[in-house]
């Protein structure tokens, strides 16, 4: 694995800079990353996995808010997804993806500070599907509205296209969704958020059966998984099932665990009104799993 640094790029008004790199992956891919390097000493390291068709910069508030308490973040592109190379809306296999986030685990240092996974939407598959598949000390992990079955029936025309393509061309894609109503209700928030131009809207056949299978498999798989949980979903998301997350929450074989539903919230959490509420949420969640706050 090598490491380049493209630049470090700073936030005004942040305690931290970004330092973005490509690194290169298992199979020689590039994998674009970026870590928060803040002041005051770090208390734990968290690794951000974004969802499909978007990036990581639009994870930027997030890791402000967290590096005021000590936690630094390191977010990076998934295989063909903002900054990292690929065909947009596909993918070779499944495996790509674990591979790309223990690439970027890899990269954490391993100095005493603990590790937590984030994850959304489709990158809360990945990072369950992590959790379940691959060996990593792990102080606990956040999930927000993981892609475990969608919250919707795609349409019957779709379906059945995307079925003959499996057949002939499994790479072929089709456009997928685009209301930004069923994401969020801040439309100034999400207009906002940097990189709109690195955002996808693209699907293969391939890559869409490939993740309805894994979400049911990380269903199936929910009893083994032992590191602390903190589950998180909109009451009114669209677009991915809560009541899949509740399931995900009874099954989970670890104790530690917590489901928190926000009654009003649409599909993006952290990008929604309750944002603030729900960072809070997490940063609690955090500080209560790694004891009092040093004074020094």
């Amino acid at each position: 694995m090598t490491t380049k640094i493209l630049r470090v790029h700073q936030k005004e008004t942040a305690p931290f800079q970004f330092e973005e790199t490509l690194t290169r992956g298992s199979r020689a891919a590039e994998i674009f990353t970026r870590a928060a390097r803040i002041s005051q000493p770090v208390r734990a390291e968290v690794v951000l996995t974004h969802g499909l068709g978007e990036h990581s910069a639009r994870y930027t508030h997030v890791a402000e808010a967290l590096a005021e308490h000590g936690f630094r973040v390191w977010t990076y592109d998934l295989h063909a997804h903002g900054r990292s190379p690929g065909r947009r809306g596909d993918a070779p296999d499944y495996e790509v993806f674990l591979e790309d986030l223990a690439c970027v685990i890899a990269q954490v240092p391993k100095d005493g500070a603990p590790l937590f996974l984030i994850g959304h939407s489709f990158g809360g598959q990945v990072t369950l599907n992590y959790l379940l598949r691959r060996e990593v000390t792990c102080r606990g992990a956040v999930i927000a509205s993981p892609w475990l079955r969608l919250a919707f029936r795609p349409a019957a025309w779709r379906l059945v296209l995307a079925r003959l393509a499996m057949k002939v061309w499994p790479g072929f894609r089709q456009s997928t969704p685009h209301d930004w109503s069923r994401l969020s209700r801040d439309f100034e928030h999400l207009s906002g958020l940097p990189g709109s131009e690195l955002m996808h809207h693209q699907l293969s056949a391939r890559l869409f059966f490939t993740m309805v299978k894994e979400g049911a498999a990380a269903l199936e798989g929910a009893s083994r998984l032992q590191v602390p949980l903190l589950l998180i979903h909109g009451g009114e998301d669209s677009v991915t099932s809560a009541a899949a997350t509740k399931e995900f929450y009874r099954k989970a074989g670890v104790v530690d665990k917590t489901f928190s539903v926000y009654p009003d919230a649409r599909h993006e959490t952290l990008n929604d009104l309750c944002r603030d509420q729900v960072i809070y949420e997490i940063v609690q969640w955090m500080e209560k799993r790694l004891g009092p706050k040093s004074e020094g």
